[in-house]
């Protein structure tokens, strides 16, 4: 019952992915992220991913941000995720008062811990589901040196089952090109 629960999954959000693919995502050679550490006050020019206006699929947008000394480039990336995009034609995906409490990367996984709220607060359906996800593991996953990362997501340190109910969230999720 598990495998075939895991394999809906997988083909529903491979659907999912394909359906969402227009002219408006990504272009195949995205510019990267370059670092995850910098010196103090060093500005970073990093690809945010968000979604287009019709929800459609994924648009990038380059943004510069500012990353004090000992802070986590791609922790401050994912913050940014949490801010309404510059572009007008993009919207953000990220549910309301969603916080980011603390991204670690080892052993080829990128594990980003959320509060509730990214779960609690969210309000769209499975195609929003399958974006909002797609958008958090581009953006991480574009620093130089973890394109072939996998990432998880947590909330308050702990497991969980979905965002929305309709992807699960105890799987790992790689880059979608």
């Amino acid at each position: 019952m598990k495998k075939v629960f895991a394999v809906s999954v997988v083909l529903l959000l491979s659907l999912l992915w394909a359906v969402g693919c227009t002219s408006n995502t990504q272009p195949q050679q995205s510019p990267q992220n370059t670092a995850t550490m910098q010196e103090e006050g060093e500005e970073l020019m990093v690809t945010l991913y968000y979604a287009d206006s019709e929800l459609m699929g994924l648009v990038t947008e380059e943004r510069e941000i500012t990353v004090p000394q000992g802070e986590e480039a791609i922790l401050l990336a994912v913050r940014e995720l949490t801010k309404e995009p510059q572009e007008p034609d993009s919207v953000v995906l990220m549910p309301l008062e969603t916080e980011v409490l603390w991204v670690d990367a080892a052993e080829n996984i990128i594990t980003i811990n959320f509060n509730e709220n990214i779960r609690d607060n969210f309000y769209g359906g499975s195609s929003s589901e399958a974006l909002l996800v797609a958008s958090i593991v581009n953006t991480v996953t574009g620093f130089d040196g973890y394109q072939d990362y996998k990432v998880r997501f947590l909330i308050n340190g702990e497991p969980f089952d979905s965002i929305g109910g309709h992807l699960s969230a105890e799987e790992l999720f790689e880059r979608q090109q």
